[in-house]
């Protein structure tokens, strides 16, 4: 079974639970593990919108949507149209029903599939990648792909691999039998390079690398 299969049947089963971390009706103790454990899910979401903005009238890629919350996010901010694309089913079902329940599902456009097959075209203002690449066993050729088809910024996230959860990571996903690709900031800036991406800001933030790549 490739990477691609595994990591889609792995967010197809978990689709849910992935999405509650952005709920915030949860039992204090899961507040707890999501704020030690998942808390840069949500750091970087705002994150994200912050360097994105004024996003008002603008196209968005969004690259492993997940359950579309970045979607929905930059259409109630004023996108003019939004796409996300994902390979977990079930994670694009969870997208069309928020998009419905926020009331933007005019502005957002959901793929299931593979990153850049199911977006074969388009050019758009901008682009996100956030928990994306650490599911994703080449990032270079999807970066490439991204910067072709985005006129301003993208915005993408890479997991470090130095950092105190990262061996319980690495064994949680092992147990799981989903692949998870860590990164060191040199490896990083490298597959950047090959990507042809040359201009950046560089965030750390908590276990992630941000870069915010200007175009």
């Amino acid at each position: 079974m490739s990477v691609e299969q595994r990591v889609r049947e792995h967010f197809h089963a978990d689709a849910r639970r992935f999405d509650a971390i952005y709920e915030d009706d949860k039992t204090a103790f899961a507040r707890w593990v999501d704020d030690v454990w998942r808390g840069v899910v949500r750091r970087r979401f705002e994150l994200t919108l912050d360097l994105l903005a004024p996003i008002s009238g603008k196209t968005v890629l969004d690259v492993g949507c997940g359950s579309g919350r970045y979607c929905i996010a930059y259409a109630q901010r004023g996108a003019a149209r939004v796409v996300g694309v994902d390979f977990a089913t079930a994670m694009i079902e969870l997208a069309i029903e928020h998009s419905s329940r926020y009331g933007v599902a005019d502005r957002c456009e959901f793929r299931a599939g593979l990153f850049p097959d199911a977006v074969p075209d388009g050019s758009f203002d901008a682009s996100s990648a956030m928990g994306f690449f650490d599911y994703v066993e080449d990032p270079a050729p999807v970066i490439a792909r991204m910067r072709g088809m985005t006129r301003s910024t993208m915005i993408m996230s890479f997991p470090k691999s130095r950092e105190w959860r990262a061996p319980i990571r690495r064994l949680r996903f092992l147990a799981s039998g989903c692949p998870l690709f860590l990164y060191s900031e040199a490896r990083v800036k490298a597959i950047l390079s090959k990507a042809g991406v040359s201009a950046f800001d560089w965030i750390e933030l908590d276990r992630d690398y941000v870069v915010a790549a200007h175009l």
